[in-house]
């Protein structure tokens, strides 16, 4: 993944010569409003898209579009699966906020009492919950984070690796939000996937897991780097995935409440509408008006205060962009093994755009995926408003 400015450059001339070309094998399955699939397609080429699924609302009418790949194969549907990377952190987010909204704890306690054996951990003095939630917690992405993944250590071998707590300036931190997934099976004594199939999943009609190992591979989009580009090296479910976590284990499941969620765009419209409805979803309140303020607001930044490069709420991004929309835009991206995929909802329209792939040029203007800032200008300023 290209992380500098001047990998970043190299990334983009490198991109039509190196990628899996894709023009003339791509093949669309649209539902509801009819949308300019050539300007779409335009898109998905010049980013050399590897089959994905597209998903557009202005609340009073969608478009749907899944588009396949024959070579490198990609084939995209109705009952594809997506796993979505880092978007998961908006779901973690909202069931962190339910736990609290039941008295599990408040998002200001230290988290260090409600982990296994943690109390005397250096790394996590003075860490609170919400600190986890955007990012501000001082812990970081070691290599010893890696290898426990891999080798099913605890997250103690993670923590003693970062040492003494860090500054609690922004630093964007995936073992931080996997500690979440920790801290739910602590307090709950239930499994991650009960509890947010409990309170999120089934509440929303989600179809949705955080339990690879319980999904049906065939369902699955498989995700390619398409630079460089290795056939047969493509990922559906990881390692750690193949693991099961039907049984709580609030020691070792820290790997899966940053980015492993499997789901697809219709469940993350409804996601979305969740937080853009201030928690109510059909008549029913599954968080507060005040919890949901809490998620929004902006708590940590990078960058120039004056001109920050990422806005960050709880779990969510927050996107002030007018060459994009004149309206903030709430939602997460989700970069991972070579997908780049994003679901936003604007304020004061709730327009939503959810598209996922199974792999996507990765190149960025600042922490945006390009793809990613081209769809959603496509979307907001041409496509959704040529509906009218």
């Amino acid at each position: 993944m290209p992380t500098t400015n001047l990998r970043n450059l190299l990334y983009r001339a490198a991109l039509p010569l190196l990628a899996p070309p894709t023009r003339g094998k791509m093949t669309h399955e649209a539902h509801g409003h009819t949308i300019d699939l050539k300007g779409y397609e335009d898109i998905l080429r010049k980013y050399h898209v590897l089959g994905s699924s597209l998903l557009l609302t202005d609340q009073s009418n969608f478009a749907s579009v899944h588009t396949s790949l024959s070579e490198p194969p990609h084939p995209a549907g109705e009952n594809t699966l997506y796993r979505v990377a880092s978007i998961t952190k908006m779901a973690t987010a909202l069931v962190t906020l339910m736990l609290a909204e039941e008295g599990a704890f408040a998002l200001d306690d230290p988290i260090a009492p409600l982990l296994p054996d943690a109390s005397g951990e250096a790394a996590l003095q003075g860490v609170t919950i919400r600190q986890l939630l955007c990012h501000t917690s001082g812990l970081r992405d070691t290599s010893a984070y890696d290898q426990a993944l891999r080798s099913g250590d605890s997250f103690h071998a993670v923590l003693h690796a970062n040492g003494v707590r860090g500054s609690n300036v922004m630093s964007y931190s995936n073992f931080g939000f996997g500690l979440l997934g920790c801290l739910m099976e602590s307090v709950t004594g239930r499994s991650l996937e009960e509890v947010f199939r409990t309170r999120l999943f089934i509440p929303l009609g989600m179809t949705a897991s955080l339990d690879a190992s319980s999904l049906e591979e065939s369902r699955i989009m498989p995700i390619s780097r398409v630079l460089p580009y290795h056939k047969g090296q493509d990922v559906t479910i990881t390692a750690l995935g193949r693991r099961s976590i039907a049984q709580p284990d609030p020691l070792r499941h820290f790997g899966h409440t940053a980015g492993a969620m499997y789901t697809d765009c219709s469940s993350l419209s409804l996601m979305l509408g969740l937080i853009a409805s201030e928690g109510a979803h059909e008549g029913r309140q599954l968080l507060s008006p005040k919890s949901i303020q809490q998620m929004t607001a902006q708590h940590s930044f990078t960058g120039p205060a004056t001109s920050p490069t990422r806005r960050y709420g709880l779990g969510l991004v927050i996107l002030d962009r007018p060459d994009i929309s004149p309206n903030k835009l709430y939602g997460h991206q989700g970069f991972a093994y070579g997908c780049v995929d994003c679901a936003f909802f604007e304020t004061g329209t709730g327009r939503q755009v959810v598209f996922l792939n199974g792999g996507c040029s990765e190149a960025r203007e600042g922490l945006l995926g390009l793809c990613n800032k081209q769809l959603l200008t496509w979307a907001l300023q041409k496509e959704i408003p040529a509906w009218k």
